[in-house]
């Protein structure tokens, strides 16, 4: 690449201004009275892979180099100007300096003239020294560091005495491809052509080289000490015992909020019979499945978890899975507002069907909405159990279930329980009202852990399962015969199905649309064909052509055939020169597309309004760029 004379002069003068104020420049208030520099270090020495028992092993010795907050450093190289920072050391006796790899630094603006770019150095930077060492050798370096310390204002010459001693035996040291910084420190080995053959081939070996540019680098290995090491399960028998005692306190935790508005169903299951025998029994089955929904779902996610190899929680990094949750615990809290009753889960009292399958599956749903939670005990249990056998890994899931379960296990063992509940009246309907609300409330806490990006189709998907549930409930009941039923909530679940897949799936490869430049537009005017498109994020006609007519597989087409360049006028926000285009185009509204030819008609568009179809975009377009064609 060839550098222009005048970047040289300004790059020549730039030096001499940084030269010239590390030399005039009077030393700073701080340091003048024998304050500490603005920078400090600190020694690392690690092996790179297994200890040689004979001959050398490759080592790497890291200088930390940490520049106050407000002071920048040149790297080295330092780009277009400065002073480098430089590390020269000698091992032991020996006179000849020992190589140094320096980070690249970050490129920005130099401080004296931002016309220049520069390498710099900010917060902590690694500076790595290749070496080797013999069995029982000692590592001993001494050298000086020097680097320029820059202010945005100030920038003195630093130099600092740095020196490294290690007696100890050589396989004791950690390893360096534990590391965060292994990546950074093998890259820079691999391009230096002066490394010493034993390092060349350690790094070789232990990292990932050009060829494997998939391969992730190893995660750093520490040796954790914690706070409660009493609580850390290291066999079966304690893992057993903490399981239990935490899914018992997890019944406890923050998450209990919107599991207690489902649990609250187990009273309303008891309060539904007037007759006392008829209660208590109510009471024992239906405490009996829920806990039986517990432990089955906490086997089933046991076993996800063993084969998977997944966290505890993992599941709930899935936005799908998310959603789903979402969508479910809505149309729970919509039928306890009265909208229409579920099949299987219903919270109401008085409910038709099986009472035993809604007992099971609430109380499965109930356990999925708490396992976001981790209760105390907890995390030392799954530290320890999700490193073990399957069957082990079930063993515990089970007992943390029956802990959690263990509340409902005693009311069914004593179902007299029951005679404490109030006896059936208008206030159930009042508590089916606030455990519909508690609901609503988890599905805002929930649609908060959603991306972004996927805010606004979850509530569109939230508005189709409130017309569905109204088709399901309103639209049919018991009185209509079975095929109006079945085609009613066959059409109820279509909408959601439907909503669901449009909503959520992945766009195709999207146009190559350009933002509207008024500079490019002008040149592009007349010698290349140009479709201008006129969109808004508040605009939902626009929204819906870029779905159809203006499908990306449609604007492939139409370039590939016609050759168009793509030009997108974004009118989300204000800007006078985007109406006043429109304007030009005899348009106060959007949507609006405008095809322009090219020659002499280019100044003669063809303009389409609001909503139309791909094959009268067809037809546009054929119309204008045709061969022969003339705008009409």
């Amino acid at each position: 690449m060839t550098v222009t004379h005048s970047r040289l002069a300004r790059a020549a003068v730039a030096a001499l201004l940084v030269l010239a104020a590390l030399a005039v420049l009077p030393p700073s208030p701080a340091r003048a009275q024998g304050a500490a520099e603005p920078f400090s270090t600190k020694w690392a020495l690690f092996r790179v892979g297994e200890a040689a028992q004979s001959g050398p092993t490759p080592l790497v010795a890291v200088l930390w180099l940490t520049l106050e907050e407000g002071f920048h450093a040149y790297a080295n190289p330092p780009g277009e100007t400065g002073m480098p920072t430089t590390l020269r050391l000698r091992e032991g006796e020996s006179l000849l300096p020992l190589t140094v790899f320096y980070p690249p630094g970050s490129q920005e603006p130099d401080v004296f003239d931002p016309k220049l770019t520069v390498n710099a150095y900010h917060g902590t930077v690694p500076l790595f020294v290749p070496l080797d060492a013999e069995p029982g050798e000692r590592v001993q370096l001494r050298g000086t560091l020097s680097l320029a310390a820059c202010s945005d204002k100030n920038c003195w010459p630093l130099r600092a005495e740095v020196s490294l001693i290690h007696d100890g035996p050589v396989a004791e040291l950690p390893d360096a491809q534990f590391t965060f910084w292994f990546p950074l420190f093998s890259t820079l080995a691999a391009a230096d052509d002066k490394a010493r053959d034993p390092l060349a081939a350690a790094v070789q070996e232990l990292a990932p080289g050009p060829g494997q540019p998939g391969q992730e680098a190893s995660a750093p290995r520490f040796e954790p000490r914690f706070f409660n090491p009493g609580l850390e399960v290291s066999g079966l028998g304690l893992a057993l015992a903490l399981a239990f005692l935490a899914g018992l306190l997890l019944n406890f935790m923050p998450c209990v909020l919107p599991v207690v508005s489902l649990k609250l169903s187990s009273l309303l299951a008891g309060a539904a019979e007037a007759d006392q025998g008829a209660r208590a029994r109510a009471f024992r089955e239906h405490n009996l499945y829920f806990s039986a929904g517990v432990l089955l779902y906490f086997l089933l996610l046991g076993g996800v978890l063993a084969a998977l190899g997944l966290a505890w929680g993992q599941l709930f990094q899935s936005p799908a899975i998310v959603l789903g949750l979402t969508l479910v615990v809505f149309a729970l809290a919509l039928s306890l507002f009265g909208l229409y009753s579920l099949p299987v889960v219903d919270l109401k009292a008085g409910r038709p069907g099986s009472p035993r399958a809604q007992a099971l599956f609430t109380g499965m749903l109930a356990t999925l909405l708490a396992t976001p939670c981790s209760g105390p005990f907890l995390g030392g249990v799954l530290g320890w159990v999700l490193l073990q056998r399957p069957e082990v890994i079930l063993a515990v899931f089970l007992a943390i279930g029956l802990g959690m379960a263990s509340p409902f296990l005693v009311m069914a063992a004593r179902p007299g329980l029951a005679r404490l509940l109030p006896r059936p009246g208008a206030w159930m309907r009042h508590l089916e009202r606030g455990v519909g609300f508690f609901l609503l409330g988890t599905c805002v806490y929930l649609l908060s852990t959603l991306p972004g990006a996927m805010l606004v189709p979850a509530l569109a998907l939230l508005w189709a399962v409130g017309l569905a549930a109204w088709m399901w409930g309103g639209w049919t009941g018991l009185s209509d015969p079975p095929l109006r039923r079945a085609v009613v909530r066959a059409a109820a679940l279509a909408v959601v199905v439907a909503a669901w897949f449009l909503l959520l799936t992945p766009p195709g490869p999207k146009a190559q649309w350009e933002p509207y430049d008024e500079t490019a537009f002008r040149a592009a005017l007349g010698t290349e064909p140009v479709l201008l498109d006129f969109t808004a994020d508040w605009c939902p006609n626009c929204k819906l052509l870029e779905h159809t007519a203006l499908a990306p597989a449609n604007l492939a087409r139409w370039q590939k055939r016609w050759g168009l360049r793509l030009m997108q006028v974004d009118m989300t926000r204000e800007n006078p020169g985007h109406l006043e285009l429109l304007r030009a185009l005899g348009s106060q509204s959007i949507p609006v597309v405008a095809v322009f030819p090219t020659g002499q008609d280019s100044l003669r568009p063809l303009v389409l309004r609001d909503l139309f179809t791909a094959g009268q975009m067809d037809d546009a377009l054929a119309r204008v760029l045709a061969p022969g064609a003339g705008a009409q």
